[in-house]
């Protein structure tokens, strides 16, 4: 019978203590609650931040907190030169990387038929092949390193719910759920496990303009949403897409938003819709 170790992450037991991971744009929002998670959790963290290095060095003293080891770095996940450089700085801290996570994105609002081929290139390039390139250097490290490691990727309910005013975000979201599919079914006879996070309306720096309009909708029966996700609901996410027994799936942290409910409570103000007694 195959030990703990042998299994990795597809043990019964999965335990998160003493473990290492890269956490991409960790310094703040979504990515900022999954690394202080994973130290909670026992789990070593590089925190990479691109602009923001106050930032980053504030989870990296949150983590240090929590009696884990942490170090930060600034790349550019964007450009595939520089993640040699994350998975180096990820070894020469910790000595081994368990754990990578996808997180880094990016968005940019403009009517499709307007969209720039610039903007396009830019999220393209750093929200579905950075996160492909990255995953392809950190599966042969663990490889090689005979790691039964774990690849996270956080995703979105913007895969399927289509919107035309970020038209290359949610191709890039939808590019990159097929991505951990793909990677899913290629990695698990390494015993990697590779799984995702579909991602709802979350109050951070980057959609929380974007919730006044999902509670409107809500509130008109369109979607259901209990209320808006917090960081640290993704990031309890990302510890379950990491226990689970399972590989090539999504863990769902939308709140609601996908349940498949079509409630239109205003069509009951409606007269000619209401009972009428005998």
């Amino acid at each position: 019978m195959q030990s703990n170790q042998e299994l990795g992450f597809f043990a019964t037991d999965v335990s998160l203590e003493g473990k290492s991971a890269i956490v991409t744009g960790s310094s703040r929002g979504i990515g900022r609650a999954i690394a202080i998670e994973l130290a909670r959790q026992g789990t070593d963290v590089l925190v990479n931040y691109n602009r923001n290095r106050e930032a980053a060095e504030e989870v990296q003293s949150e983590i240090e907190s929590l009696g884990r080891k942490a170090a930060i770095l600034q790349a550019d996940v964007s450009d595939l030169a520089q993640h040699q450089r994350l998975l180096d700085a990820a070894l020469d801290a910790f000595g081994q990387v368990d754990i990578l996570v996808n997180n880094a994105g990016i968005t940019r609002i403009a009517d499709i038929l307007q969209e720039s081929e610039a903007d396009f290139d830019t999220i393209i390039n750093t929200n579905l092949k950075a996160p492909h390139f990255l995953t392809q250097r950190v599966a042969n490290y663990m490889i090689r390193a005979g790691v039964r490691g774990c690849i996270i990727y956080t995703l979105s309910v913007s895969d399927t719910l289509a919107s035309d005013n970020r038209a290359a975000y949610c191709i890039s979201k939808a590019g990159l759920e097929m991505d951990m599919t793909v990677y899913a079914g290629r990695l698990a006879e390494e015993g990697i496990k590779v799984n995702g996070i579909e991602v709802g309306v979350t109050d951070t720096d980057l959609a929380h303009v974007r919730i006044p309009d999902y509670e409107e909708a809500a509130k008109k029966g369109y979607i259901f949403m209990f209320r808006p996700g917090q960081p640290q609901d993704i990031a309890n996410a990302a510890i379950a897409a990491i226990k689970i027994y399972d590989t090539g799936r999504l863990i769902p942290a939308a709140g609601g938003t996908m349940t498949r409910l079509l409630n239109l409570r205003v069509m009951t103000e409606l007269e000619s819709n209401r009972s009428k007694g005998a």
